[in-house]
């Protein structure tokens, strides 16, 4: 490590800087066949690039591929538009191409340089509900060119114009999740050079103008009173998102949202405001310039233009006379170190309490390690013995590992982060209690606790406690003659069952039956962790519910029926309803066997997705698309599956779903 880190220090001694053309372009094509020659989309200039870099949004939107159960024929024919679409007189060679869904990215390098492009990985993060649904989310190439490290992203955040806070969020999770090669330490953190392009969703700000006044600007070709209020530009601002990315100057029309087939704003039912939806950003050091920023709105098939840049970058070429001689200076103080005295480091702390987490919502500490020694050192947080993880899966540690010079400190996060997988372990009196070991690379071991509790919550519970909880869970302490189950959950000891469902359940899914029927895209798209966590403390003390999207209690929903320990349909009873998925008689006879609670629950989640469904002339509800959602949600199976045998049991679960949301059943 030591070697690795002085010779990427000392890289300018031994490397001499290449140019580098990348063209990149992003464009939403709204699900439509490619009927239009792509030509002046990939050649913007008569200069060929040496790298190109497509991504597409929206490439299909039919149900069997936003639930993930199908391979998609349109990015075969958009592959088969682009490859006849590029500049004239090079020859291209398809580096690589990764699909999420509608989500596709390919890139294209010229064969000429082929042979200096090594380790190229692909990567992917689903930010649809749970991670369930790929229609929203990232992919990325990574690759070198050379010794330049580029990823480029392409993705599609959370749409409509009060999501900001979900978009954001959406970012930061591609951008910290994103792992190529399935290794942890294969990040975007790691590259030189990362271009983000995609549908970004960003809008006009609508707090200062109307949606009427942006319609008027724009029309009137007046875009710089209308980027004042881009929300990109504000959140970038207040450094909420993509800090230390660069945008060149935005000199075109709002890319979105257009009547397609032509050049004229929305005129529909919606009448959706123009925006800049479609952008491309770059974090890099070795960016010279950007030489073309420009949409190209000669291109009418979708609702969206599509937009490109050309980026002028250094790769660093090695020269292997210099760097021996580097390495060979290396070696020589390797040994000096190797002599000297064990790394020395101190700790500011060595217990962290976290009071009074809330599901869902995370609570950060920092710890300082300072190298006292003399020499730089490596630290990284090992398992303890006999574990195979080095913490619990409710605690995230960053950085995991790293490299302090003598005298200086390196602050370590801790963050606390209780989704549905870290309920599962957290035990029955709701405290968080975690060892963790700091190890210094030929050196010694520290250790750290980390200690706190989780706020009680419905979300988590078992069915058959919750149905017998007559008052709000935060507020069970104030009774005075209670029952006690092990979990310490207050139960009303008059009635073994005192409620037909939950009332939890009942309080979101009224309010979804009294506000929802009508709405779009429910279910498919991600709410607020604001918003979410509003619902959780209204259901959890008898609270209003108050939002400001209803996708934020359509997600709330999901998450609360996911997060029981025993699914609403026992595991027990998992088998058999796979193997009668396409037996409605069958199925509803091993329904009836289920404990009542259980099977209230499933049939009232069934009978309001049925009443849904009676609305989709006006919401566009799909039966496929709801029963593959809930079938992963109300049927689970005990241990994890994985490859085919995942994707055999989701469609039959979702299957199951589907029997009961197209058949009336009320047994």
């Amino acid at each position: 490590w030591y070697q690795r880190r002085v010779r990427d220090q000392r890289k300018n001694e031994y490397t001499n800087l290449q140019p580098c053309r990348v063209l990149c372009v992003t464009w939403n094509v709204n699900g439509q066949l490619p009927t239009e020659d792509l030509d002046t989309l990939l050649s913007v200039d008569d200069r060929p690039a040496d790298v190109i870099c497509v991504g597409f949004q929206e490439l299909d939107l039919s149900p069997e591929t936003l639930l993930l159960m199908n391979d998609s024929s349109k990015e075969i024919m958009w592959i088969e538009k682009m490859k006849a679409g590029l500049p004239k007189g090079v020859n291209y060679k398809v580096l690589k191409h990764i699909r999420l869904v509608g989500i596709l990215l390919v890139v294209y390098v010229r064969e000429s340089m082929v042979h200096r492009v090594t380790d190229v990985f692909t990567g992917t993060v689903s930010t649809g509900i749970m991670g369930m649904l790929g229609n929203k989310g990232g992919v990325s190439i990574k690759l070198n060119i050379d010794m330049t490290t580029m990823a480029v992203v392409n993705s599609h955040l959370a749409a409509h114009q009060e999501m900001v806070e979900r978009r954001n969020q959406d970012y930061r999770d591609i951008f910290t999740k994103m792992r190529f090669d399935n290794d942890d330490s294969n990040t975007l953190k790691n590259c030189d050079i990362v271009v983000w392009i995609g549908d970004l969703n960003y809008r006009v700000s609508e707090e200062e103008l109307t949606g009427e006044e942006i319609r008027n600007l724009a029309e009137k070709w007046e875009i710089g009173p209308l980027l004042r209020y881009d929300q990109l530009r504000e959140q970038r601002n207040k450094h909420l998102v993509f800090e230390e990315f660069v945008e060149d100057t935005i000199s075109f029309m709002p890319t979105y949202k257009y009547n397609p087939g032509t050049d004229k704003f929305d005129t529909s039912e919606k009448c959706r405001t123009p925006a800049w939806c479609d952008r491309i950003l770059w974090k890099s050091n070795t960016v010279l310039k950007c030489e073309d920023y420009r949409s190209h709105p000669i291109h009418k098939l979708s609702d969206h233009k599509p937009v490109s840049a050309v980026l002028l970058v250094q790769t660093r070429v090695v020269d292997v006379q210099k760097k021996q001689v580097i390495l060979d200076e290396i070696l020589k103080d390797l040994d000096r170190i190797a002599n000297d005295s064990l790394p020395q480091a101190a700790l500011n702390r060595t217990e962290l309490m976290f009071d009074g987490v809330k599901y869902l919502e995370a609570q950060e500490q920092p710890i300082t390690l300072q190298n006292t020694g003399t020499d730089l050192f490596e630290f990284e947080f090992i398992p303890k013995l006999e574990d195979r993880s080095i913490c619990a899966p409710w605690l995230q540690i960053e950085p995991q590992k790293g490299i302090v010079d003598p005298g200086n400190v390196m602050i370590i996060n801790f963050t606390v982060y209780i989704d549905n997988k870290g309920l599962k372990t957290i035990g029955e009196d709701r405290k968080l209690d975690e060892i963790l070991v700091l190890h210094l690379v030929n050196g010694k071991d520290y250790f750290i606790s980390v200690s706190g509790y989780l706020v009680q919550t419905s979300f988590g519970k078992k069915i058959t406690d919750l149905v017998r909880m007559t008052d709000p869970v935060r507020r069970q302490n104030l009774l005075v003659e209670i029952d006690q189950n092990a979990d310490g959950i207050v139960l009303d000891k008059e009635s073994p069952v005192a409620l037909n469902i939950p009332k939890e359940l009942w309080r979101i899914v009224d309010y979804l039956y009294q506000n929802a029927l009508l709405e779009e895209e429910l279910f498919a798209v991600r709410g607020s962790p604001i918003d979410i966590g509003a619902v959780r403390d209204a259901v959890d003390t008898d609270g209003p519910i108050r939002v400001s999207s209803i996708h934020s209690v359509a997600e709330s929903l999901i998450l609360f029926l996911d997060s029981f320990p025993e699914p609403v349909i026992p595991y027990e009873h998992y088998p058999v309803c796979l193997e009668h998925c396409t037996h409605f008689a069958n199925s509803k006879r091993t329904l009836r066997s289920i404990d009542s609670s259980h099977r209230n629950v499933f049939k009232y989640v069934c009978a309001f997705l049925r009443e849904i469904l009676a609305h989709s002339e006006r919401n566009r509800s799909n039966a496929k698309f709801l029963s593959q959602v809930f079938g992963d949600v109300l049927l689970k199976p005990q241990l994890p599956e994985a490859g085919n045998v995942a994707k055999s049991t989701s469609k039959k679960r979702s299957l199951f779903v589907y029997q009961f949301l197209t058949n009336d059943y009320d047994e």
